[in-house]
């Protein structure tokens, strides 16, 4: 998909190489909306038709365009907008929605238009007509930004000029004295007088049209209302276009500043994103070695749900200039994507990421270490291996870890690399590298970092029969952790107070460490990634050690915070499963989280119906369709075994949980926790030197 939409942005417009390539991007995308609205992942559809939509120009489309896909996908987008109210993008979806569809089908989307266009009618009918005419353009000018065609194009130039027009005159009207317009008249007739020849400019920038946006001004009368530095680029872009006369013009058009950006309505802001991207990928077309308008255009897609297309566009630009500016820029980029792809839950997206960002990585691999190029190579190649890792694949989270360590020391890296040494059984190989963790220079500078590494090396000696041995790194790890405590960030505040926690649990100190945790809480009340981390420490820990209180106070809370159901269903079934297993009543606060969560195929959704009962183990291991997945799902076998009597049956389980590979979930900490039977804690009372709340 990276190199199939690269080489599309470097057709020459028109041309019939062009129209197949686009026609293959476009089936493919329209594919990806389908699957993504099946399972009920309704923003990522959107994302998948929007980005589309916006890599076809004016004139481009027709009923193959979008291929076999293509129909489903429109539709179930222009619903999806229709039910949020949102007209003028659902009108645009209608429309090209009725040029791909078959004429049997046609009358029943004809309908939709009909109540759209009425309701619009009726709407603008009881608007003083400077209003109407602002409400009119905003709708018109929604509908040009999705679809690319001249129909949509001419109906948004005409509201627009007519709005401008309605604007002007209001304002002749009050310095006449001959009108007495509302706040609204009047806000509305600013907007059109500020903002008017901007957005008539804009209309035409989606498919880097400079000469008929020049056109357009003049129709109307307009050109000074436009900003003077933008009117030259133009006309110098449409005398004789490159790639940095276009550059000029998007400097022109984009807001000076961020008030200015946060003034800007949503139809605005589209409508911008819209000519950004149209003028980008026209620079780029001219130019692929210009850094900014690579750069410009791989961000602007990365936002238009195409993140793992990015890093392909910007090789060009990179072999040309191989300064660190140009090369960390794009290796910046390139992460951004990972992570983008990541937080959408695509862990293959992230891999097509980091894959078309390969050759870049070729290149700085060559020239950043002489450069101080950041983030290295090695950063970016140590988050691809920390994905794999999160994702169960120890042998390719190896191989990427390794290939960064070797250039660039890293703790965590070094860290992780321990850990999966651990995992294999190599323990001289585990040691080397958790010293070689201590040593590292990011490690003298992030304490919960240190505290990590001690507690593993603490970890691998006591499992070697060595008490004394386990005691010395955890005493010192709790003396520099007690003296990190008031670090300078809350998110370091909060790590720090975690890793706390489990050390003092490794002393045997629960109280303390319940204490630490609550001060993890309490130092992000608001950030809703850092308290699901603490939340979930909390609830497991709470699971281990058999707290009914607990537990329920920590599902409490993560439902105060509103937190999402990836991490909810979770805790839910914690709950649930100490009830069952204490043999208490339940509350009912598990059970009302399962029944808000739909069983739509999704792990959430089928991690809640196991928790509410209505699959069994069995058809939960079915379900899993990665080895991260299987292993919880095993996990949560083992744990209903526990919760039904058969300790020895969930013990056997529990041990393949650990023996599994996704070395980075709770499930796998709790399965340890559980099978250790307090053979985690180590000898001797808590150090009396150690100043602690």
């Amino acid at each position: 998909m990276a190199g199939a939409v690269h080489d599309l942005l470097e057709s020459a417009p028109g041309s019939q190489d062009r129209l197949g390539r686009l026609a293959g991007v476009e089936a493919r995308q329209m594919d990806r909306a389908v699957s993504r609205f099946h399972a009920h992942a309704t923003e990522r559809g959107l994302e998948a038709v929007v980005g589309g939509l916006y890599l076809v120009k004016t004139g481009e489309l027709s009923d193959q365009t979008f291929g076999p896909s293509g129909r489903d996908a429109v539709r179930d987008a222009a619903r999806e907008l229709a039910l949020r109210g949102d007209e003028g993008r659902a009108r645009a979806l209608y429309e090209i929605l009725l040029h791909v569809s078959p004429p049997e089908t046609r009358a029943d989307v004809q309908a939709h238009l009909d109540a759209l266009t009425a309701w619009t009618k009726d709407q603008a009918s009881a608007l003083p007509p400077v209003v109407a005419a602002g409400m009119l353009e905003s709708n018109a000018v929604s509908r040009r930004v999705f679809e690319p065609s001249k129909v949509a194009l001419d109906e948004a130039v005409t509201v627009t000029g007519e709005w401008i027009t309605r604007g002007l005159a209001l304002r002749r009207a009050v310095h006449e004295r001959t009108a007495s317009p509302s706040r609204e008249e009047v806000g509305e007739a600013v907007r059109a007088i500020q903002t008017g020849a901007s957005v008539l400019i804009a209309l035409y920038l989606r498919d880097a049209d400079a000469i008929g946006a020049l056109r357009a001004l003049d129709r109307v009368e307009a050109r000074d209302l436009a900003g003077k530095n933008l009117v030259h680029a133009l006309e110098v872009v449409a005398d004789k276009p490159d790639a940095a006369k276009w550059l000029e013009v998007l400097h022109a058009l984009a807001p000076s500043n961020q008030e200015r950006e946060e003034e800007q309505g949503l139809d605005d802001r589209e409508l911008l994103r819209a000519a950004t991207v149209g003028i980008a990928m026209e620079a780029y077309r001219l130019d692929p070695t210009l850094p900014e308008s690579a750069i410009v255009l791989a961000a602007a897609l990365q936002e238009l749900g195409l993140a793992e297309v990015s890093p392909a566009l910007l090789g060009d630009a990179v072999r040309a200039h191989r300064d660190p500016r140009t090369i960390g820029g794009a290796l910046a980029l390139t992460m951004r994507s990972m992570s983008l792809e990541l937080e959408a839950e695509d862990t293959d997206g992230a891999r097509r990421a980091y894959t078309a960002g390969l050759p870049l990585l070729a290149i700085a691999d060559k020239t950043a270490p002489s450069l101080g190029v950041t983030p290295s190579p090695a950063r970016v190649r140590a988050m691809m291996g920390e994905i794999e890792m999160r994702d169960g694949r120890l042998d390719a989270a190896r191989e990427l870890l390794t290939q960064a360590a070797g250039t660039e020391k890293s703790g965590d890296v070094l860290l992780q690399l321990a850990r999966i040494a651990l995992h294999d059984g190599k323990v001289a190989a585990a040691k080397e590298a958790l010293q070689g963790a201590l040593a590292a220079q990011d490690t003298a500078h992030d304490p919960a970092l240190r505290g990590e590494i001690l507690l593993t090396i603490s970890d691998v000696s006591r499992e070697e029969g060595d008490p004394g041995g386990a005691r010395e790194p955890l005493s010192t790890a709790l003396q520099e952790l007690a003296g990190a405590r008031n670090a300078p960030t809350p998110d370091e505040r909060a790590r720090v107070e975690r890793v706390l926690s489990r050390v003092l649990d490794r002393f045997g100190a629960p109280q303390r460490a319940q204490q630490a945790l609550e001060r993890a809480y309490e130092a992000t009340p608001h950030d809703k990634k850092q308290l699901a981390v603490t939340l979930g420490q909390l609830l497991a820990r709470a699971l281990v050690r058999g707290d009914i209180v607990a537990a329920r106070d920590g599902l409490g809370r993560a439902l105060g915070a509103e937190l999402g159901n990836d991490d909810i269903v979770y805790y839910a079934l914690w709950v649930r499963l100490l009830e069952r297993q204490l043999h208490k009543p339940s509350d009912g606060v598990a059970g009302r989280v399962f029944s808000s969560i739909v069983d739509d195929g999704g792990w959430p959704g089928r991690l809640a119906a196991f928790g509410a009962g209505k699959i069994k183990p069995e058809e939960l291991i079915a379900s899993a369709k990665t080895e991260t997945q299987r292993t919880e799902a095993l996990f949560y076998t083992a744990m209903d075994r526990r919760a039904s009597g058969d300790t020895k049956g969930s013990d056997d389980a529990l041990k393949q949980v650990v023996a599994g590979s996704g070395l980075d979930l709770q499930e796998v900490s709790i399965a340890r926790d559980l099978l250790g039977n307090n053979r985690l804690q180590v000898a001797g009372p808590l150090p009396q030197d150690v100043a602690l709340p």
